[in-house]
């Protein structure tokens, strides 16, 4: 239907749907909902909506068809860890709803601070999936790249419902992050492990992110030791984040005892604040682990802080958690600009 057209509905001849007391609390939480969002990605999240609102759209054809559930509100507010505190405020409300088989899901915020995308979600089903639930089929696919890695967080919040926040970090040919990343999520299956309960359904998701803006600063600083060379490329200061950026290369004859070589990292600053402490990234290797390219993130840099103190650290591994051994390397001190 085109604007012109829904402009001009006479409204006294539509056939009216039966609403349940839980949609209408939803068009009230969305009526009375006034968050604080930056104009640009509101503008963003409205157009994805739109877009896939044409291809959703079943019975229930009002526009706020795909808000939150109430409960499903502000998902953030469940994980308070420090690097999420800027979250709320920088992320893109999403409000894709899809309900399948007695489980909906819903895709709340995400934010894509020009290497890793965040995304908050939750699920409300009439099901017992215990303490546990997980989802099959497709992962959060990302349109272009050559991989990803990353983590998720899935918390129960009731007998029914449960909240998640996923960290991606995809990979790109050549290393570079796109302007804009386009993301598609098909669940296929919820289940459990704890009580052996399966749910397939037909939930599918597409949404688009535009890299948040920051501030780069180039390093190009390396450490090494007859193992590992490592070299810090560069930081990358976002409204949300702070990310960096390295390369490393392995010796021969350490790849022969230990397969896998990755790092993960220490960071601290001149103030005594703890950002990171044996934490890794996403990465990729195009020669089996012999140079490997990578990212990490962790939260804004705390008011005061005039020096970041990045220590890697090596895990040599055999896989399968068949034994490891660490490789510490001196630390990496940068100045701040200011």
């Amino acid at each position: 239907m085109s604007m012109k057209e829904w402009m001009e509905l006479d409204i006294d001849s539509l056939e009216l749907e039966e609403v349940t007391h839980l949609e209408k609390k939803r068009v009230k939480q969305h009526v009375l909902n006034k968050r604080k969002k930056t104009n640009v990605w509101r503008n963003m999240a409205v157009a994805s909506v739109m877009l896939i609102g044409v291809s959703t759209a079943a019975s229930f054809a009002y526009p706020s068809f795909a808000t939150q559930l109430p409960f499903m509100d502000d998902v953030i507010r469940y994980f308070t860890d420090e690097p999420y505190k800027e979250f709320e405020d920088y992320s893109t409300d999403i409000g894709l709803t899809e309900t399948s088989n007695g489980v909906t899901i819903l895709i709340d915020n995400a934010v894509y601070d020009g290497t890793n995308i965040k995304i908050s979600y939750a699920i409300e089903t009439d099901k017992d999936f215990g303490e546990d639930i997980h989802s099959g089929g497709q992962w959060f696919d990302i349109k272009g790249a050559n991989g990803s890695g990353g983590s998720s967080q899935l918390t129960k919040i009731s007998p029914t419902r449960y909240v998640g926040l996923s960290s991606i970090t995809p990979s790109f040919k050549g290393g570079d992050f796109p302007e804009k990343v386009d993301i598609t999520w098909e669940p296929e299956t919820l289940y459990s492990t704890s009580n052996d309960t399966e749910v397939k359904g037909d939930w599918s998701f597409a949404f688009s992110l535009k890299r948040l803006e920051g501030d780069l600063q180039l390093i190009n600083e390396t450490v090494q030791n007859k193992d590992v060379t490592f070299t810090l490329k560069s930081v990358e200061f976002t409204d949300v984040s702070t990310v960096i950026s390295y390369n490393q290369v392995a010796a021969d004859a350490l790849l022969e005892e230990w397969p896998e070589v990755s790092p993960v990292f220490k960071v601290t600053d001149d103030q005594g604040h703890i950002y990171m402490d044996g934490t890794g990234g996403g990465g990729f290797s195009t020669d089996n682990g012999k140079t490997y390219e990578g990212t990490t993130e962790f939260g804004t840099i705390q008011d005061g802080a005039s020096r970041l103190i990045i220590e890697p650290i090596e895990i040599a591994s055999l896989r399968s958690g068949k034994g490891h051994t660490e490789i510490e390397l001196e630390p990496i001190v940068i100045d701040l600009e200011k």
